[in-house]
């Protein structure tokens, strides 16, 4: 993963605990949907790369148990 990816990532990390302490408090309701929606895109980006890692590792995983087999 680049740098700049693992800053977006902590940065929406980040964001959502900002969100979540946000929604625990007494806010209006419009704040909260906009709070909600916004939680959920930075959500949604954050499975995305949480998804590609995961792929990372098993294409890395399966390469380190062929060349062990191949030795």
């Amino acid at each position: 993963m680049t740098k700049a990816k693992e800053l977006d990532s902590e940065a929406s990390l980040n964001e959502l605990e900002t969100i979540v302490k946000e929604l625990d408090s007494e806010i209006k309701l419009e704040r909260a949907l906009e709070l909600f929606e916004k939680g959920m895109k930075l959500s949604s980006g954050c499975k995305q790369i949480l998804s590609k890692a995961e792929q990372k590792i098993e294409v890395l995983k399966r390469q380190a148990d062929n060349q062990l087999k191949l030795e």
